[in-house]
């Protein structure tokens, strides 16, 4: 998370629990199969996703924290990609 989305991660890494826990949206990678967590900071206008992968031993980790584009979040939302949490 940090060398992939430096900027963003010393921006909302310390939310990262808060994003996890309490999420607006969630949604499911059609890809790769990894639950999508996003949280809307209300102070700074931008969507945060973090993305969860289930590892081969069972075990959940966060793969990615970053911000997305707020027109790709509202297309998500009205496609049904991302649901309300």
């Amino acid at each position: 998370m940090q060398t992939s989305h430096p900027t963003d991660f010393a921006k909302y890494g310390a939310e990262l629990i808060n994003i996890l826990a309490f999420p607006d949206y969630v949604g499911q990678n059609p890809s790769d199969g990894s639950v999508e967590f996003v949280k809307e900071f209300f102070v700074e206008g931008e969507y945060v996703k973090v993305a969860v992968r289930l590892s081969c031993s069972s075990r959940y980790y966060a793969r990615s924290l970053y911000v997305l584009n707020r027109n790709r979040v509202k297309n998500y939302i009205a496609k049904g990609t991302l649901k309300k949490a």
